[in-house]
């Protein structure tokens, strides 16, 4: 079964930030309605997707402590 964006997501959106703060703040992004969401959830509130946590690029990857 295919994964498809309900709309959902457009309702419960956060407001605009600079983008490298996103993940340092906790909001995790879903690649299939590309949004960024604040939720303790492993999964997309609206198509189920799996969501991401950290950056993509090392530039913005978060410091190990």
């Amino acid at each position: 079964m295919a994964q498809v964006c309900r709309g959902l997501c457009e309702r419960i959106k956060p407001a605009a930030l600079t983008s490298n703060l996103r993940y340092k703040i906790g909001q995790k992004w879903c690649s299939l309605c590309a949004l960024f969401f604040f939720t303790e959830e492993v999964m997309c509130p609206c198509c189920k997707t799996r969501l991401r946590s950290k950056p993509r690029s090392k530039r913005h990857e978060l410091p190990r402590m």
